[in-house]
């Protein structure tokens, strides 16, 4: 009983560590997607004067076609999602995506046109809150894994005891 016991308290600290890891993961790619979105926000808005929706939806979308592509490539790659193919993850990323992307657009113009904060500061404050809302989407529905069998049966990975 106590080698399960073991075995579960492994198993268990494994799986914190890997949502340790993909959150690190998804928020190092988050920071380049929105390191991506702002350059584009600045050319879109600040340079071409697009209105801000128009621009932050086009900016938005730099940013979540970098985000798939190193989710797919890098975030997840401990995980074996290779069941689900690519376009259904691409179709899964971009609706799960642009609820986020509407948030922040919605956010975004409360900040600027309602409080009047400069657009690259309303776009941080808006970036922040949807970032755990599409950590969720990502994690958990579009780039799930098989569950490995160490967690869902634990006993069935007790190491034998040598003889």
């Amino acid at each position: 009983m106590e080698s399960v016991k073991k075995t579960y308290r492994w198993a268990h600290g494994t799986a914190q560590r890997f949502l340790k890891i993909d959150f690190f993961r998804f928020a190092v790619v988050g920071s380049v997607g929105f390191v991506l979105t702002a350059i584009a926000l600045r050319l879109f808005h600040g340079s071409l004067h697009l209105s801000i929706i128009l621009a932050t939806l086009l900016s938005s979308e730099v940013g979540l076609l970098s985000n798939f592509v190193f989710h797919e490539n890098w975030t997840y790659n401990a995980t074996d999602h290779k069941h689900k193919p690519l376009l259904t993850k691409f179709v899964h990323f971009h609706m799960s995506s642009w609820s986020g992307v509407v948030l922040i657009t919605l956010l975004e113009t409360l900040g600027v046109k309602g409080f009047k904060m400069n657009y690259l500061v309303s776009l941080v404050f808006a970036a922040g809150i949807t970032m755990f809302w599409n950590f969720f989407w990502t994690k958990y529905y579009i780039f799930k894994g098989h569950t490995p069998t160490v967690l869902l049966n634990p006993e069935e990975t007790v190491p034998e005891k040598e003889a």
